[in-house]
């Protein structure tokens, strides 16, 4: 695994290299540029927590910035064999936070497998009422008259949810899809890298939550090709819930 001072050296690299503006990286990871300067400047350790969204806003991968793999490498199997040979030769502390970090990408994958239900062709499915509809673009506007409505989904369905939600838009994709429903929990408290469902300056999204270091909330988009939303006022935007199962 390549130290802190070689993830940066790295990642400036690869900004240098596609002309990309330290202002254009902090806009792609959802992150303040005043906190990207103090990684960058080396005053703080890279975030491994948001390592996929460096990824993909610099066209590379997790595995690659952390040098678990090869640019060039794209076997599975030299990938595992190359993470096992690296955490054995790192010491207790480092092995714990490359198991922390493991961990935690996951939970996030099974969060996301699990949380978006497709529309099937044929057989299995039922049909359910929808609170509304979320946008995975650029936002998609409600108001007090917005009335529920039926979609036909796969069966069985949850019971435990407190909303259901049609997706329209791509700014989710590869994990949520134009036409999906999703299921959304209310939870007590929110967490940076959590998917949600907000509502914001009268639109309606979901989006991943980014919150840096100075308390400052973005509403990421997984697709490249969409913005991310940039919180101006906190007291303005409203989390509905947590994407789960």
């Amino acid at each position: 695994m390549r130290s802190n001072d070689e993830i940066i050296n790295l990642l400036s690299d690869l900004k240098e290299k596609q002309h990309i503006s330290l202002s254009e990286l902090a806009r792609r990871v959802g992150m303040a540029k005043s906190a990207l300067s103090r990684y960058f400047n080396k005053t703080r350790e890279f975030p491994l927590n948001n390592i996929d969204a460096f990824a993909k806003a610099l066209n590379t991968t997790p595995e690659y910035i952390l040098g678990f793999e090869d640019k060039k490498s794209k076997s599975g199997i030299d990938n595992k064999n190359q993470i096992i040979d690296i955490s054995n030769q790192l010491n207790l502390r480092r092995q714990r936070a490359v198991l922390k970090f493991a961990v935690k990408q996951l939970d996030e994958q099974r969060q996301e497998n699990k949380s978006v239900i497709t529309f099937p062709s044929k057989h299995n499915t039922t049909t359910i009422e929808v609170d509304g509809v979320l946008s995975a673009g650029v936002g998609e506007y409600l108001d007090d008259n917005s009335e529920p409505f039926s979609v036909t989904v796969p069966a069985p369905v949850p019971d435990n949810y407190d909303y259901a939600f049609k997706i329209n838009g791509s700014s989710m994709e590869p994990y949520y899809h134009d036409g999906q429903v999703v299921f959304i929990k209310k939870v007590g408290q929110y967490r940076d890298g959590q998917t949600v469902a907000a509502i914001y300056d009268g639109c309606a999204y979901l989006k991943r939550l980014a919150v840096d270091d100075d308390g400052y909330a973005t509403l990421v988009s997984l697709n490249p090709d969409y913005p991310n939303v940039r919180i101006d006022d906190k007291e303005g935007m409203k989390l509905l819930g947590v994407a789960f199962s």
